[in-house]
């Protein structure tokens, strides 16, 4: 039988497991959001490629440039729906990743930090 202050110390290791783990989400989180620019760009970047040839690309916002979406050449559908789901997939496995991790830590106290 477990006294009240080992149950104590017990649940105090509960809370300071799961406060680590919100706290190296947050920090995730705020890295995320930081480099989203940079994301935006690189898929830019992949995007304005003559071999994708990405239907509603424009760039700059300029439908008359050359970089832009051209209706004569063909279009990789498919590698233009996966770079437009690249972003959303990645932020989606860092948040749930993250919330188990803080869910974890407050279900046991060995969560493995």
């Amino acid at each position: 039988m477990l006294t009240q202050k080992q149950m104590k110390k017990q649940m105090n290791k509960r809370g300071q497991v799961m406060m680590i783990n919100l706290l190296f989400l947050i920090m995730t989180v705020a890295v995320m959001v930081a480099l989203i620019p940079q994301f935006n760009t690189l898929l830019n970047m992949a995007q304005q490629s003559n071999a994708l040839n990405c239907q509603g690309y424009y760039y700059n916002g300029d439908p008359n440039n050359t970089l832009s979406h051209n209706a004569t050449l063909p279009t990789n559908t498919l590698a233009c729906l996966s770079i437009d789901l690249y972003l959303p997939y990645i932020i989606m496995a860092v948040l749930i990743a993250g919330v188990s991790r803080v869910l974890l830590g407050r279900i046991t106290t060995d969560s493995g930090i």
